[in-house]
Protein backbone atom coordinates (compact mmCIF):
# COMPACT_ATOMS: atom_id res chain seq x y z
CA UNK A 1 0.00 0.00 0.00
CA UNK A 2 1.15 3.51 -0.90
CA UNK A 3 1.71 5.80 2.85
CA UNK A 4 -1.77 7.89 1.93
CA UNK A 5 -3.21 4.41 1.39
CA UNK A 6 -2.04 3.04 4.79
CA UNK A 7 -3.25 6.49 6.44
CA UNK A 8 -6.86 5.85 4.94
CA UNK A 9 -6.57 2.16 5.82
CA UNK A 10 -5.61 2.81 10.16
CA UNK A 11 -8.40 5.17 9.98
CA UNK A 12 -10.78 2.45 9.15
CA UNK A 13 -9.42 0.02 11.67
CA UNK A 14 -9.78 2.06 14.45
CA UNK A 15 -13.10 2.19 13.42
CA UNK A 16 -14.20 -1.04 12.22
CA UNK A 17 -17.33 -2.99 14.08
CA UNK A 18 -16.70 -6.13 12.00
CA UNK A 19 -14.81 -9.04 13.43
CA UNK A 20 -11.93 -9.69 11.19
CA UNK A 21 -11.04 -13.07 11.49
CA UNK A 22 -7.39 -13.22 9.62
CA UNK A 23 -5.83 -10.30 7.15
CA UNK A 24 -3.60 -10.98 4.45
CA UNK A 25 -1.86 -7.82 3.26
CA UNK A 26 -0.52 -7.02 -0.29
CA UNK A 27 -1.94 -10.82 -1.75
CA UNK A 28 -0.31 -11.37 -5.29
CA UNK A 29 -2.81 -12.29 -7.69
CA UNK A 30 -2.81 -12.45 -11.85
CA UNK A 31 0.11 -13.54 -14.11
CA UNK A 32 3.54 -11.96 -14.18
CA UNK A 33 4.97 -9.97 -17.24
CA UNK A 34 5.72 -12.76 -20.65
CA UNK A 35 10.19 -12.76 -20.43
CA UNK A 36 11.50 -13.67 -23.37
CA UNK A 37 12.10 -18.01 -24.07
CA UNK A 38 15.01 -19.18 -22.38
CA UNK A 39 14.88 -16.64 -19.07
CA UNK A 40 16.80 -18.08 -16.61
CA UNK A 41 14.58 -19.32 -13.64
CA UNK A 42 15.87 -16.51 -11.13
CA UNK A 43 14.22 -14.20 -13.64
CA UNK A 44 10.98 -15.64 -13.69
CA UNK A 45 11.24 -15.69 -9.79
CA UNK A 46 11.82 -11.79 -9.98
CA UNK A 47 9.10 -11.18 -12.37
CA UNK A 48 6.47 -13.51 -10.69
CA UNK A 49 7.37 -11.14 -7.03
CA UNK A 50 7.40 -7.68 -8.93
CA UNK A 51 4.30 -7.79 -11.78
CA UNK A 52 2.21 -9.89 -10.42
CA UNK A 53 -0.96 -8.25 -9.44
CA UNK A 54 -1.31 -6.64 -5.63
CA UNK A 55 -4.64 -6.96 -3.65
CA UNK A 56 -4.17 -4.27 -1.07
CA UNK A 57 -6.11 -6.52 1.53
CA UNK A 58 -7.67 -9.67 2.14
CA UNK A 59 -10.06 -9.97 5.01
CA UNK A 60 -11.60 -13.29 6.28
CA UNK A 61 -14.53 -11.91 7.81
CA UNK A 62 -17.63 -13.90 8.78
CA UNK A 63 -18.56 -16.82 6.47
CA UNK A 64 -16.60 -15.22 3.45
CA UNK A 65 -13.56 -12.87 2.28
CA UNK A 66 -13.33 -9.04 1.71
CA UNK A 67 -11.08 -8.30 -1.12
CA UNK A 68 -10.28 -4.51 -0.31
CA UNK A 69 -8.94 -1.84 -2.70
CA UNK A 70 -7.82 0.85 -0.23
CA UNK A 71 -8.14 4.67 -1.62
CA UNK A 72 -7.95 8.24 -0.34
CA UNK A 73 -11.19 8.92 -2.93
CA UNK A 74 -13.20 6.06 -4.05
CA UNK A 75 -13.03 6.75 -8.49
CA UNK A 76 -13.54 4.32 -11.28
CA UNK A 77 -10.15 3.21 -10.87
CA UNK A 78 -10.73 1.67 -7.44
CA UNK A 79 -14.03 0.22 -8.50
CA UNK A 80 -12.37 -1.64 -11.16
CA UNK A 81 -9.25 -2.14 -9.55
CA UNK A 82 -11.99 -4.28 -6.41
CA UNK A 83 -13.90 -5.73 -9.05
CA UNK A 84 -10.69 -7.16 -10.93
CA UNK A 85 -9.08 -7.94 -7.87
CA UNK A 86 -12.07 -10.04 -6.21
CA UNK A 87 -12.61 -11.87 -10.12
CA UNK A 88 -8.46 -12.83 -10.04
CA UNK A 89 -8.86 -13.93 -5.92
CA UNK A 90 -11.76 -16.11 -6.87
CA UNK A 91 -9.35 -18.19 -9.41
CA UNK A 92 -6.71 -18.13 -7.79
CA UNK A 93 -7.19 -18.97 -4.40
CA UNK A 94 -9.58 -21.94 -2.99
CA UNK A 95 -11.53 -20.36 -0.10
CA UNK A 96 -14.85 -21.31 1.98
CA UNK A 97 -17.40 -18.62 1.48
CA UNK A 98 -18.14 -15.83 -0.78
CA UNK A 99 -16.17 -13.15 -2.11
CA UNK A 100 -16.81 -9.79 -1.60
CA UNK A 101 -15.15 -6.89 -3.57
CA UNK A 102 -15.15 -4.08 -1.02
CA UNK A 103 -13.35 -0.25 -1.30
CA UNK A 104 -12.18 1.62 1.43
CA UNK A 105 -11.68 5.49 1.27
CA UNK A 106 -11.83 8.46 3.30
CA UNK A 107 -13.92 10.25 0.14
CA UNK A 108 -16.24 9.17 -2.45
CA UNK A 109 -17.14 10.38 -6.02
CA UNK A 110 -20.85 10.88 -5.41
CA UNK A 111 -21.24 10.18 -9.03
CA UNK A 112 -19.95 6.78 -8.74
CA UNK A 113 -22.69 5.89 -5.58
CA UNK A 114 -24.94 4.01 -8.11
CA UNK A 115 -22.32 1.96 -9.85
CA UNK A 116 -20.82 0.75 -6.59
CA UNK A 117 -24.27 -0.65 -5.34
CA UNK A 118 -25.07 -2.11 -8.95
CA UNK A 119 -22.21 -3.81 -9.10
CA UNK A 120 -22.26 -5.04 -5.62
CA UNK A 121 -19.06 -3.51 -4.30
CA UNK A 122 -19.16 -2.77 -0.97
CA UNK A 123 -18.22 0.81 0.73
CA UNK A 124 -16.48 1.97 3.66
CA UNK A 125 -16.04 6.06 3.93
CA UNK A 126 -13.81 6.55 6.98
CA UNK A 127 -14.51 10.60 7.45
Amino acid sequence: MLSEDVTVWSKFLAGVTVTIKELWYDVHVGRPVSLPEGADALDKRIARGLTRKRIDVVCHVGAGYWVVEVKPIANMYALGQALSYARLFAKEYVVDGEIWPIVVCDQLDEDLVDEFDELGVGLFVTD
